[in-house]
């Protein structure tokens, strides 16, 4: 909606929310959406602004509307009703109660848009499945894959399995499941300050540019603007963006405001005012005289000599070629390729193009800083690296860290964008300059172009093999477009060949990764993080392999897979990287892979449905690995105290990114302490009130903030017990404790008598680090029908196993592998952000930048194979982002089986099949498909 000049008259308007009457004052153009949440009524999420997403719906008159769209002008009088307004009486929706029996949310920011529309829909009796597939379009969900959110509404929540025990392996719901359901404030953007600022940016037109002059005095001379910040308002202290452990092993590349800026979308100013609208208008204002640079976009052309350079800043650190544009460069190798070549029986080698695609969370980057009564700086932000953004602004402020406070809001998405510390520098600048507070949260259309996205990636695999089918040789070279700074861009390279190449047994492996710099939007971490971009090529190569071999795609995998006792050994090229690779040393815990398999294999047993007018139906599987965590370098820290009520304290530093982590670390704690789970507070990712913990990446959470909360918790109780055999006057070895009561032969104590008559608090801290790092895999099946006249496919049936060791919460685990499994369909099908000759992002929106719908997504069944691990906490691993990474090659490997063509290119767009298909029938000879 274009925003009306600033000296535009107010119109004034009448309205009813939620029983409430208000008179107001409105400009023209402000939307409903707006108007809501400054009125407080902040269960109405600012997603999208263009109507694509829903995650701003609200009742208007009783009927279902985007208030991102509709005009606040035109308020004269009508009753809205917002997810705030739905309980009476203490009464829970029916509809909200739906979605919490069903628990059919994750993060919960797009669930107020849900159960309004749902309401709806349902007025009349549930719809069919296929009904709500299709009625749901407009309502986004990049979380839960829509399993859940369609059980709950149909009031059929799926049936799990569960543990013996009172706590662990037990469906309990999240925690927060009330709170997201009434819409009650948690996001970051929810809290707004007295006296808060708000923050925009100009962003560079130009791919690459040097910055000779500012004109920044018509954009300071307008009313309401309070600052206006440069490169030369900004300390010139190199830093990296990525939200990794010390000792960083990024390129240090990055400054809060520069001189240069190296992709479309860079930030060249920051305007601090009253208001976003006057913020906005006073970046129009600025006036910029650039010398515009060659830009290179392609990764290999950006290697080559006489290539624009990109990185020449002399403060720069730990980039490993800047003059070739490499930020970063990974060597691995395992005895001789060249001698297991000529061993092979079959040589094949291809090369696969893997697109550039966005995170699209729902709940966009924001922050808000402002200053402590103290004088400290204190930043509320939806990160899911508090810790590491605390270290980033010390050192690039030069504050120290216990002055600096950053507080995690509630997260609604992240999947690795918000492992990146994009607007928290620059947020906390403006306060240090103003002395006031400032918010920053980005547009839907900045999110695409000016954050991150998964590394586009050209791969080339060469496989050596017997005829049997025995690998003998495997060579991967892998360039990935690091775009305009380095970020995660060596360690994304290095999983995307040591994922695939670790999988499978061979004697001959070698691996060469390029990172390489270019004038795109900057790559990232991204669920996944390389091994999703590996896997679609190893696991495309192995199927075509077993096709060429006349050999069965399973038995190939089998014949080759690791197994328990193999060594992951891919030898370094320096001691430098060797010692980065011992620190994330990964093993074989529990194994059940050969389950997961069977799992498959007997989903699939029924032959395939024959071809039907113009469709072909085809099946594909694909399996995959990840590690648990960082072993060595990811740290976790717990503090528990026994508080005089009774109940347990628990203070953490790990984030909940959506995934229910909140929940589970306190049903770990909950069942070593023999306690109701609901009798154990929390506080969470607070760098002023929790202990260190490193963050929500490389699926950690669970497998090592777990380990530490089982430690902490085993801890405490040994306290607890030694207090009250000293209350009970008894040797402990003779107290029992069960339901929070201490027994013995002497009489009993509960644990509120027992905080009472304690001289000093009983509490536990400490801090956890893994040696090893268990590994999570997972197979993957799907059933396609592929239109032969129009190159659609249609997803009919997916299957994934998950050798996940012990599932401590199985409907959450069970989320995980649904959302997982729907952005690796959108992966393989729909998604790919498309840039123009000058760098320029052409689809920043989600009405062309499909991610799938509900309709999209076809009904999943999902394994979860219990072997308990060795390592993890109660036999518990990773499961956050394994299950991405095989959907992608099981929907090629089908396509193939439908129609005899390999696409070694994604996203398989129905353009794209067709086009294919056109050439598989001779009707063109120019256009290539692969």
């Amino acid at each position: 909606m274009p925003r009306p000049p600033m000296h535009s008259p107010l119109i004034a308007i009448h309205l009813q929310v939620n029983g409430h009457s208000y008179s107001e004052s409105v400009l023209p153009g402000s939307s409903l959406l707006s108007l809501l949440r400054e009125l407080g009524w902040v269960g109405v999420h600012r997603a999208c602004e263009s109507g694509d997403c829903g995650a701003c719906t609200v009742l208007l008159e009783g009927e279902a509307i985007h208030s991102c769209l509709y005009p606040a002008a035109r308020l004269q009088g009508q009753r809205i009703t917002t997810i705030e307004g739905l309980a009476k009486d203490g009464e829970w929706d029916p509809m909200q109660a739906r979605f919490l029996a069903g628990q059919g949310f994750q993060c919960g920011f797009c669930t107020p848009g849900l159960i309004l529309s749902a309401r709806q829909l349902c007025r009349e009796g549930i719809p069919s499945e296929a009904q709500l597939r299709d009625q749901l379009r407009g309502n986004l969900c990049r979380c839960t894959g829509y399993q859940a959110i369609l059980e709950s509404i149909q009031g059929i929540p799926a049936e799990l399995p569960e543990s013996d025990l009172e706590s662990v392996g037990r469906n309990i719901p999240k925690q927060d499941g009330p709170e997201i359901v009434s819409g009650q404030p948690a996001y970051t953007g929810d809290f707004t300050p007295a006296g808060l600022l708000h923050l925009r940016v100009l962003r560079s037109p130009h791919a690459h540019a040097r910055i000779r002059g500012l004109d920044t005095t018509s954009a300071q001379a307008l009313p309401g603007v309070v600052a206006v910040l440069t490169h030369q308002d900004s300390p010139r202290q190199i830093y990296s963006t990525a939200g990794h452990a010390e000792p960083v092993p990024d390129p240090l590349d990055r400054f809060v405001l520069d001189k240069k800026v190296r992709f479309v979308g860079d930030v060249v100013a920051a305007v601090v005012a009253e208001s976003v609208a006057i913020a906005e208008q006073a970046c129009e204002l600025i006036r910029v005289d650039y010398e515009v640079l060659p830009h290179v976009l392609d990764p290999l052309s950006a290697m080559q000599p006489g290539s624009p350079i990109l990185h020449d800043e002399p403060e720069a650190r730990q980039i490993y070629d800047a003059s070739r544009n490499l930020a970063g460069y990974v060597h691995l190798q395992k005895g001789d390729p060249e001698q297991g070549f000529a061993e092979a029986d079959l040589i094949l080698e291809n090369t696969y193009q893997l697109p550039a695609v966005q995170h699209a969370h729902l709940e966009p980057h924001v922050s808000t800083s402002w200053l402590a009564a103290d004088g400290s700086l204190v930043v509320r932000s939806s990160t899911q690296v508090p810790f590491h953004c605390q270290r980033v602004l010390s050192e690039v402020f030069r504050i120290p860290r216990d002055r600096i406070r950053v507080i995690k809001g509630k997260i609604g998405g992240g999947f690795g964008n918000k492992q990146e510390i994009l607007t928290e520098p620059l947020c906390a600048l403006a306060t240090l300059k103003t002395g006031r507070p400032v918010q920053w949260e980005l547009t839907r259309s900045e999110e695409f172009t000016a954050t991150n996205s998964r590394h586009a990636m050209q791969i080339r695999i060469k496989t050596g093999v017997k005829a049997d089918g025995s690998l003998v040789a495997q060579e991967i070279t892998a360039y990935g477009n690091a775009g305009a700074y380095g970020n995660h861009s060596q360690t994304v390279v290095f999983l995307a060949g040591y994922v695939p190449l670790g999988l499978y047994r061979c004697p001959h492996k070698r691996f060469e990764g390029f990172a390489v710099y270019t004038n795109s939007m900057p790559a990232g971490a991204f669920r996944g993080y390389g091994a999703t971009q590996g896997t679609f090529a190893m696991e495309s190569q192995m199927d075509e392999i077993a096709h060429k071999l006349g050999l069965d795609p399973i038995a190939l995998r089998l014949k080759n897979v690791i197994r328990p006792g193999d060594a992951l050994a891919l030898g370094y090229r320096d001691q430098q990287q060797a010692d980065l690779k011992d620190s994330h040393f990964n093993l074989i815990g529990s194994y059940g892979l050969q389950e997961c398999f069977q799992k498959i294999q007997a989903a699939f047993a029924t032959p395939l449905p024959p071809p039907q007018g113009s469709r072909r139906y085809g099946r594909g599987i694909a399996v995959s690995m990840q590690g648990s965590g960082l072993s060595k370098i990811h740290v976790a820290g717990l503090k528990l105290t026994l508080l005089p009520s009774g109940r347990i304290l628990m203070r953490s530093g790990a984030v909940d990114v959506g995934t229910g982590s909140d929940t589970t670390l306190r049903q770990i704690v909950a069942q070593v302490l023999g306690i109701p789970l609901h009798q154990i507070d929390l506080i969470a990712a607070d760098t002023g009130q929790t202990p260190f913990d490193a963050g929500s990446y490389a699926s950690a959470t669970l497998f090592i903030s777990g380990q530490a909360s089982r430690r902490a918790a085993e801890a405490l109780r040994e306290k607890l017990i030694q207090a009250a055999a000293l209350r009970l006057q008894t040797d402990p070895e003779r107290v029992q404790f069960a339901h929070g009561i201490f027994s013995s032969s002497q009489g009993s104590l509960t644990l509120a008598e027992l905080a009472e008559q304690a001289a000093d608090p009983i509490e536990v801290e400490l801090h956890h680090a893994a040696d090893e790092s268990s590994l999570t895999f997972a197979v993957a099946g799907v059933e396609v029908a592929v239109d032969m006249e129009t190159g659609q496919i249609e997803l009919l049936n997916s299957v994934q196993a998950i050798d996940l060791g012990t599932a401590i919460n199985p409907r959450i685990c069970h989320g995980q592998v649904t959302g997982g499994t729907a952005m690796g369909i959108g992966y393989a099908l729909s998604e790919e952000l498309i840039q123009d000759e000058q760098g320029q992002i052409l689809n920043p929106g989600f009405r062309y930048y499909r991610i799938p719908t509900a309709k999209d997504v076809p009904p999943m069944r999902v394994h979860l194979i219990q072997q308990p691990d060795p390592y993890g906490p109660f036999g518990a691993k990773g499961v956050g982002e394994i299950t991405t990474n095989c959907t992608a090659p099981a929907i090629a490997n089908a396509v193939f089986q439908a129609t005899g063509i390999r696409f070694r290119q994604l996203p398989l767009t129905p353009e794209r099949v067709w086009t294919a298909l056109q050439l598989q029938q001779g009707n063109w000879v120019d256009t290539p498909h692969a």
